[in-house]
């Protein structure tokens, strides 16, 4: 048989008996009801009336791109792309990149910035980009076909003495 209960056991059974009160009138949503605050007022958004910009003439605009504005010397920047060579002796195949949809060559002009062209597509020069391997890209110009290859470095070859099996 269990004894009687010591004052503090009473206290301990008497905080649980709260607790589980408290419990219940959470669980039973005593005091849940939400207060809402009113109703904001509803104003009608401001009527907006849209302008077109003005569209100036072709003449007007000449002055945007013949001096531009940040160029110190309002000189008209320099054409890029109409390089003209002959052949493609200037040029180094860098790199070749070829995925699923993307067949593509980088080279690399002597004394200039690196170019990128993808299967199909010309060079500034003229020569079109025809066929690509993981080893080399051929070019076409006027019936004339020129091939460039991919320079691989090498390392040399160590021979190493042979062990002798025992």
């Amino acid at each position: 048989m269990i004894g009687p209960l010591r004052p503090l056991e009473w206290g301990w059974l008497g905080v649980a008996g709260l607790l589980g009160l408290l419990m219940a009138m959470i669980l039973s949503s005593i005091g849940d009801a939400p207060r809402w605050l009113p109703d904001a007022p509803v104003h009608a958004p401001p009527s907006f009336q849209l302008q077109a910009a003005p569209t100036p003439a072709l003449q007007d605009l000449a002055g945007t791109w013949q001096a531009p504005l940040f160029s110190p010397d309002r000189r008209p920047d320099r054409e890029v792309g109409k390089t003209q060579v002959a052949s493609l002796a200037n040029l180094n195949l860098s790199g070749i990149m070829i995925t699923g949809n993307l067949q593509m060559a980088m080279l690399k002009q002597a004394g200039g910035p690196t170019l990128t062209v993808r299967l199909g597509q010309a060079l500034p020069n003229g020569w079109r980009l025809e066929h690509l391997t993981p080893q080399y890209a051929r070019f076409a110009f006027n019936g004339r076909t020129q091939t460039l290859s991919l320079y691989g470095k090498r390392l040399p070859l160590i021979s190493h003495p042979r062990e002798s099996l025992p």
